[in-house]
This record gives structure tokens, sequence and C-alpha cells, in this order.
């Protein structure tokens, strides 16, 4: 699916706006609070259904408005085209309540679900940095994230082994303070296990497919499973009665990516540039495309807001090797690289300036 327009009425800033996406890659150029990020957040939305910036739906309404639109015209490679739009309300629509949110395909309601299901996307943004610098619980989301577009399997087990985490946490407690018996927790500890072994396999599954996954730059992503099984957990259950919680499974798993360079690995949280880390944000999402594409067989669109910050000319030129293979829709304050990278790909990159 390509995305050949999309229109705005009242979101955020835009009141009325109306894009077209007549070429593979889309700069949106203009300086900062020009509304860049939320033509990203706008698009996000029609593939997601959630915003990664707003905590609540108000703030997706323009000031003084009732209500907000997204409106995206998509096209398939048989030439066919489908609408996709949400409505965005306070609740309240001509003295009505209504739900926050509707979605439609082809102008009749249908559920979330239903809609996302004609297009992905993957977005890089300025706070993914913290996916190498940031907390283990930051990239055990991001896996979630990922791997439950794919797998309504893998969603599953996620909330059931947190619905479980939290029951046996509660009964260790209680147990270390002795209201209830151990054996209280075998039921609890054999839920853990079932659920704990298919997200973990599944993250596996994820890791495996990255390291298949061509960068100009040598990355790989190391997965460090707090590996559940009966034997750990027999081995842990003292400790984990002692301290009132779980001490081992997939809510302790972490990664980190490395960097090889003249034949050794370097860890780029510790060791990489801030260039570096950048582009190995970057491998990251793609190896989330990638991942995606081989599941739901179709090719997510590329939202990179303010990608180039940060970046020497050779990152940049990295960065430019990748454009070529799906849409890509790019935000920049930088119109002086905008124009650079038009001039060498004309028939492929598309200006727009947001004033």
């Amino acid at each position: 699916m390509q995305l050949n327009t999309l229109s705005l009425t009242d979101f955020r800033l835009h009141k009325r706006r109306t894009l077209e996406f007549l070429t593979p890659t889309t700069i949106l150029v203009g300086a900062n609070a020009s509304g860049k990020t939320a033509i990203l957040e706008a698009i996000y939305l029609l593939t997601s259904g959630t915003s990664f910036r707003a905590k609540v739906i108000a703030e997706l309404i323009a000031f003084e408005r009732e209500f907000a639109r997204i409106t995206a015209v998509l096209q398939d490679d048989a030439a066919e085209q489908t609408k996709l739009q949400v409505l965005f309300t306070r609740g309240v629509l001509q003295g009505k309540k209504v739900p926050a949110r509707t979605f439609f395909v082809n102008d009749v309601k249908r559920q979330r679900r239903r809609m996302i299901s004609y297009v992905s996307s993957v977005l890089f943004r300025p706070e993914d940095m913290r996916l190498v610098e940031g907390s283990p619980g930051r990239r055990r989301g991001f896996l979630d994230a990922v791997l439950s577009q794919v797998s309504q399997e893998y969603e599953r087990a996620v909330r059931a082994y947190e619905q479980t985490l939290w029951r046996r946490n509660k009964l260790l407690v209680q147990v270390r303070a002795g209201e209830q018996p151990r054996t209280s927790l075998n039921y609890w500890t054999q839920a853990l296990l079932k659920h704990g072994l298919l997200i973990q396999e599944i993250r596996r599954q994820f890791f495996g497919h990255a390291a298949g996954v061509v960068f100009p730059l040598r990355f790989q992503a190391v997965y460090v499973p707090s590996v559940v099984s009966s034997q750990r957990q027999q081995e842990y259950a003292g400790r984990e009665i002692a301290a009132g919680h779980t001490l081992i499974g997939p809510h302790k798993d972490d990664f980190r990516i490395e960097l090889s360079l003249q034949g050794e690995q370097h860890d780029v949280a510790a060791y990489g540039s801030r260039g570096q880390q950048r582009l190995a944000v970057l491998w990251l999402k793609l190896c989330e495309r990638s991942y995606i594409q081989s599941h739901l067989e179709t090719m997510p669109l590329l939202l990179l807001d303010d990608i180039w910050s940060e970046l020497d000319d050779d990152s940049r030129a990295l960065v430019e090797q990748i454009l070529p293979e799906q849409q890509a829709i790019i935000t920049t304050t930088h119109l002086e690289l905008a124009q650079e990278l038009q001039y060498k790909h004309p028939q492929r990159t598309q200006l727009v300036s947001l004033v």
C-alpha cells in the first residue's frame, strides 16, 4: 500500500491541510513548531490507532474545536484505492455523547483493528535514542509493540503474563508474611512458565530475523533473556518469597546493540558516538520494518522525524541508501540537506514546505 493523500481538519496546529505524496520520499521542511511531527503523528494514528505523543485525545483537537479528522487515501499495486478516516471528539458532538475515536474504512464505520490492517508504519523519532541508552523496560516495550502488531498470540501472552505476574507477586508477599501456604503459588508459577516460554520464543524469532537485515554498518542485537524454566523457578523460589516479587522471566529481559569495528564487537550504548547510536536505532527500526513485512506481506511506511540531527556527512549518506526501498516521509529543519537530497534523486524525492 502507498499513501497517496493525507487531509487534516482541526488536528493540532493544522486547521485545514491536504498533502499529496507524489514520490517515494517526501521531505517535510519547516521551523520548529510548524506542525511537521503532527503530520507524522497523524499517519501513525492511521496505522496504529494510537498517538505516540498525546496522553488524552483532547490534545489532538485544535483549540476551541469540537472535533478533529484525519483522512487518507491509499493505493495498492493494482491501483485500487482505499479511504481511511479517524474522527476524534471531546466526547460530545452537537450536544450528544459520542465516542472519543471513531474509525472508518471507505466511509463505513469499522473497528480499530480492521482499519489498521490496511497499512502499517515504522516510526523513528529523537526519543527513540532511549532504546540504546535508556532502561531495559523501554527496550521490552519496543519488543512488545512490534511483536504484538504481527502476532495476536504474542499480544495475548503478554497480557496474560502481566496479569499472572501481578497476582503471583501479591501472593509472594502473603506467603512471606505467613498469610498463605507456599503451595498457593503453584498454579500461578505454572501459568507464568507457560506464557513466559511463548513470549521468549517469539522474541528469539525477532532477533533471529534481525540478524539477516542488511545495513551499511554491521550492527547486531544481542538478546539477554532472563531464562524461565521449571528448574530455574525451583531454584529461585526461596529468594522470590524473601524478596516478595518474581525475580526471573520475560519481565526481566533485555537486549543490547553492538557494532562490529575492526573485527571486534562494541556495545553501542557504552562506546558508540551519538551518530552511531542514532544509526543503531535506525537499524533497529529497519529490523522492525523487515519483520512486519515478512509477517504481514506489506511494506510499512517509514516515518523519520528529525533523522539527520547529530549525523556527519558520511552517516547522512548511509541514511540516503535505505530510502529507495520503501515509501518514506522525513521531517527536518534543514532546508539545505533536503534540497541536496532532492537534487541527487529528483524523480524520487519531493519537498513540502510547512509555513
